[in-house]
């Protein structure tokens, strides 16, 4: 790996743990990316430079907190993961896609028996029952 490659996976890693802290404190919705840039020590186009859109920053956002859920409790104990796995809960419980995604991250963690541990699984006990509940039709 390149030094131009090895900064730009530095930055996009920086900038993805700043994300973890910004949004776990304002939200999805609230929190923007001039914040994840500022907190990360960037500016908003270095985040744009590495992500083309919010989505798309939220996205790979996920793979980073999926991998954490992955890796067990010790990994969980970070001040973001619980406020972190609510925020992403609730937007699971809109967007079918990520609903299905976070099923199966939540089907693949590790138990535990710490706080993060529960909430996981007893997400994994709502998200089991949504998907296997057909959706109803708006009257």
């Amino acid at each position: 790996m390149g030094i131009a490659q090895k900064r730009r996976a530095e930055t996009r890693s920086l900038l993805l743990e700043a994300g973890l802290r910004v949004f776990s404190e304002r939200g999805f919705d609230l929190g923007t990316l001039d914040e994840v840039g500022a907190a990360a020590g960037f500016t908003k186009g270095a985040v744009y430079r590495h992500f083309p859109s919010k989505s798309a920053f939220l996205l790979a956002l996920f793979e980073q907190y999926a991998a954490v859920a992955r890796a067990g409790s010790g990994a969980r104990q970070a001040s973001w993961f619980i406020p972190v796995t609510v925020h992403f809960a609730a937007q699971a419980l809109r967007d079918p896609l990520l609903r299905r995604r976070f099923a199966i991250v939540l089907q693949e963690s590790p138990d535990g028996s710490g706080p993060e541990s529960r909430l996981l699984k007893a997400l994994a006990g709502v998200f089991t029952t949504a998907a296997q509940t057909p959706e109803r039709a708006a009257p």
